[in-house]
Formats: C-alpha cells, sequence, structure tokens
C-alpha cells in the first residue's frame, strides 16, 4: 500500500460515507480551491481540471476495493470493510 492509498483509507476510516470525489478534494486542499460542487458533478470537475490527482484518487480506491479493505456503497459512500454503520 503506497502513501495515498493508506492516506485515502485513514480518510475513509474518519470519514464513513464519504466520496471519491470529496477525498480527492480534501487530500489536495493545497492546491484545490473548492468549486462547491458534490458527488458527480465534483467528480467531473476533477476529470476536467485535476484529471492527474482524481486518477490517482479512483487508483487508490480501486486498490482499496480490490483488497478487500473498504466497501463502495450504492450512492458511491465508501466505508471501511466490516466497519458497523450508524442508523
Amino acid at each position: 500500500m503506497n502513501d495515498l492509498t493508506q492516506d485515502v483509507f485513514d480518510m475513509i476510516n474518519r470519514n464513513p460515507g464519504i466520496d471519491a470525489p470529496l477525498i480527492c478534494l480534501e487530500l489536495n486542499e493545497d492546491n484545490i480551491v473548492d468549486p462547491n460542487l458534490r458527488g458527480p458533478q465534483l467528480a467531473y470537475w476533477l476529470t476536467v481540471w485535476f484529471s492527474k490527482e482524481w486518477n490517482e484518487t479512483c487508483s487508490a480506491v480501486d486498490e482499496l476495493i480490490e483488497s478487500g479493505q473498504i466497501i463502495f456503497g450504492e450512492d458511491g459512500d465508501l466505508t471501511v470493510a466490516g466497519a458497523e454503520s450508524c442508523p
């Protein structure tokens, strides 16, 4: 697991239900000004303007999903595998 993958895992662990676009935005807050978009709109914006950072974040998320460490929910929400969710 590289440093970015560990950072992504730690962010999901601290913020259950966070989505990949918001992870990318928060991990790159020094370089990316928040455009006040969320969900698919933020993902598209990141793809257009910050594709390198977005692709790196997606690769880290994919690695965590493939290794079974996190779960990708129906709405794109990410949680640590085995973590109890609050109702």
